[in-house]
């Protein structure tokens, strides 16, 4: 017959607890504990030294360490290290440290290490030596800093994600305009049609186009426009060509209509630019 858990069997079981200053010879040798630890750093710094990896902490910093863990806790012997610690069994050791690791901590941003400071100094202040009389309340508050640190390092491990999909997200976008731009540069000669560029970059004409629009302060035609009367305006100052032959080598197929636009932009017709140019020349 299967025997029923009970509260208790989940929660951490406190061994000792309370303010150390540490002997120097946890810095110089290499330690083992058969129960987890909790260290909260009063002031000094420390380097934990965990198979060859070194996390740095100072006044401040948690640190939480598994049982039969070897490690070495490395600081200046002139500045001291004094830190609160709690020693303790879990039954969910193994996978409360799957999913949170020393280095975690330190790399967790100043808000979310404060949050912490500030509830394990709180069960500092309510609970000064461990009392029999209060040992299970004492479990559970010590169980509900361990969810509240693990609840914090997932929400950072997920605002960095979020963060590298939208840094990634940027990037992407930003190639894509600089692709577009460059396809255009080379060909704005001919007609272009919207699926013929959106094929180009490999997105849909819909994606294309909100990307564009957003990176930019104009769209994609609006664009392609700038560069054809850029272009036009170039050769008909070399007057060389004539008007309608200027609006074909710029990608238009209708001369009427390169003149609107012409005239829209620059504020004269083609011709009289075309005419000007030529009798400046003359001159």
């Amino acid at each position: 017959m299967r025997t029923a858990m009970k509260l208790e069997d989940h929660l951490p079981s406190i061994h000792s607890m309370g303010n150390l200053i540490f002997d120097p010879v946890w810095s110089i040798n290499k330690h083992v504990s058969t129960n987890c630890e909790l260290l909260h750093i009063i002031s000094g710094s420390v380097s934990l030294v965990i198979n060859r990896r070194r996390i740095k902490a100072s006044a401040g910093d948690t640190l939480l360490i598994p049982s039969r863990t070897l490690h070495r806790d490395e600081f200046d012997f002139d500045e001291g290290l004094k830190v609160f610690m709690i020693q303790f069994q879990w039954s969910c050791e193994k996978d409360f440290f799957s999913r949170l690791s020393c280095s975690s901590l330190i790399r967790l941003s100043k808000p979310r290490k404060e949050s912490i400071a500030n509830l394990i100094q709180q069960f500092r202040s309510d609970f000064t030596e461990v009392d029999k009389r209060h040992d299970f309340i004492l479990r559970i508050r010590l169980s509900e800093i361990f969810m509240r640190i693990l609840a914090l390092s997932e929400k950072e491990k997920k605002m960095k994600g979020n963060d590298e999909i939208m840094q990634a997200d940027m990037q992407n976008r930003d190639w894509i305009v600089k692709k577009v731009k460059s396809y255009l540069e080379e060909n704005y000669s001919r007609p272009l049609s919207l699926e013929e560029i959106s094929r180009h970059a490999s997105v849909s004409p819909f994606h294309l186009c909100r990307i564009f629009s957003h990176e930019n302060d104009f769209t994609i035609f609006e664009y392609l426009t700038h560069i054809r009367m850029t272009r036009a305006r170039c050769l008909l100052d070399d007057g060389k060509l004539s008007v309608s032959e200027t609006a074909f080598a710029v990608g238009f197929s209708n001369s009427n209509y390169f003149s609107k636009v012409f005239h829209r932009i620059f504020g004269v017709p083609p011709k009289r630019m075309r005419r000007k140019n030529h009798l400046f020349r003359r001159s």
